[in-house]
Order: structure tokens, then sequence, then C-alpha cells
């Protein structure tokens, strides 16, 4: 195999490696991740890349907070789950990277 064929075969694995990663990045920014609130207060759903997209509160169990101590478990369970998506998504990453020999 000559040089030019030699770099034509590298770039081609270059290429299916890097489109792997990338589609294993969308599909880690796709799944969505729930956090559940402290004391069965609801849940909270972010984006794969950390997004949030949705906030369910159990109506029964509202009684139990002060409006400061909600907002602070909302916004604690919201940064939460942001960061949780992060680490997982970042993992995925890693190790779709490591897989396609990229590392």
């Amino acid at each position: 195999m000559n040089h030019h064929d030699e770099l034509y075969h590298l770039a081609r694995e270059i290429n299916t490696a890097t489109a792997t990663v990338a589609q294993t990045t969308q599909e880690a920014e796709r799944t969505p991740l729930q956090w559940q609130l402290p004391g069965r207060l609801g849940s909270v759903t972010v984006s794969g890349a950390g997004e949030l997209t949705a906030v369910t509160l159990d109506a029964t169990q509202l009684h139990q907070y002060s409006a400061a101590a909600l907002s602070r478990a909302l916004l604690d369970g919201i940064r939460d789950a942001e960061q949780q998506a992060e680490r997982r998504r970042a993992a995925t990453i890693a190790a779709a990277v490591a897989e396609a020999g990229l590392a």
C-alpha cells in the first residue's frame, strides 16, 4: 500500500470514529434524566444536555414546605439534575472516544 492509500484509509478510520462519537453525543443529549426531589416532593427532568424540561410536584407534600424551603428544594434539585446529566454525558462521551481509539 502506498503512502497516499495509507493516509486515505487512516482518514476514513478517523472520520468513522468521530462520526460514532458525534452520534453517541447526540444520543446522550437526547436521553432525559429524572431527578427525585427530597421528601417525596416530586421530581425534575432535564435533557441529557442538562436543560430543564419538566417539574412534577406532589401537591399533597407542598404543605410541608415554606415558600423559601420549596424554592430552595426546587433550585437544589434542578442544579443536582443538571450536574448529574453533565456527568453522565461526559462519561458517555469519554467511553465512546476511548472505544473509538481517539484518546
